[in-house]
């Protein structure tokens, strides 16, 4: 058979909702839980393996919360928002880092500065990096004359990387002198979201932040991320039918292959839905 160019393209590896919506290709529609998430609370957290769509989660909120109406509509959150208000977003992903604290330090230092100049700060290195980032966090919400929303992508990655060496207490330390800065930016700050692989209790990271939510096993966003058997068989139908042809299988043989070699995660004994691994599936 051939293939049925009408299907819309799957996004292997593309962690830009901007891209995806702009280009048609093919989505899961997560924006009303996006939506109940961004109401629900100020300070969150969310665990998840590699490759599960928390990057492209975190660019979903970025253009939530810019207000960029247009690459929502025929979504969920479109019957749903009303006010669509446009918010600064401070995005700092640490996927890059290379391994030691002058990496990390690095990596803040380049990010901060590239947020310094959109605010018109002047770029000084050799200040603190937590004073840069209240300066930063300050000036855009001065600005704006909106909360400021700060999202942390990977947030856990510097620390694995330096994980049982010499680097790893300045590396902690470098993080939490910026993290505690969240605390007194509290009235100018609308959302704080966190990703990572797994939250750190035992650094003490987090003690700035009393009221830090982990939502990694709640039930209620179980399926935030990843693909459900339910979405599977109804996003991905068309898709699924083709590829059952190409390899010469029934689409039930398609199906239960599928099911053997990708689901299998459950992030929550209240809403034991099975999810499959969006990259591994889509590839």
């Amino acid at each position: 058979m051939a293939p049925n160019n009408s299907l819309p393209r799957l996004p292997f590896d593309i962690q830009s909702f901007y891209e995806i919506r702009t280009k048609g290709l093919f989505y899961v529609d997560k924006t009303d839980l996006v939506y109940d998430l961004v109401q629900s609370g100020k300070y969150v957290f969310l665990s998840r393996p590699r490759r599960f769509g928390k990057s492209l989660l975190c660019d979903t909120l970025r253009c939530y919360f810019e207000g960029r109406k247009e690459l929502f509509e025929g979504l969920k959150i479109a019957q749903m928002e009303t006010e669509w208000r446009q918010h600064p977003v401070i995005r700092l992903d640490m996927s890059g880092i290379d391994g030691t604290a002058q990496g990390f330090q690095d990596n803040l230092d380049n990010l901060f500065a590239i947020y310094e100049r959109q605010y018109g700060l002047s770029v000084d290195r050799s200040k603190k990096l937590a004073v840069r980032f209240y300066n930063i966090v300050l000036a855009a919400f001065q600005q704006t004359g909106q909360q400021v929303v700060v999202l942390i992508d990977e947030y856990d990655r510097p620390l694995q990387q330096t994980w049982q060496t010499d680097e790893h207490e300045r590396t902690r330390a470098i993080y939490r002198s910026v993290l505690e800065m969240l605390k007194p930016l509290g009235d100018y700050l609308r959302f704080v979201f966190l990703t990572g692989i797994t939250k750190f209790t035992q650094l003490s990271l987090f003690s700035s932040i009393n009221n830090l939510r982990n939502i990694s096993f709640d039930g209620r966003y179980a399926a935030l991320c990843g693909i459900t058997e339910e979405e599977l068989h109804t996003c991905l139908a068309e898709h699924i039918a083709q590829l059952a042809e190409a390899r010469g299988m029934t689409v039930e043989e398609t199906y239960a292959r599928l099911k053997a070699n990708y689901d299998g995660y459950h992030f929550s004994d209240e809403n034991m839905v099975d999810l499959y691994n969006p990259f591994s599936l889509l590839n």
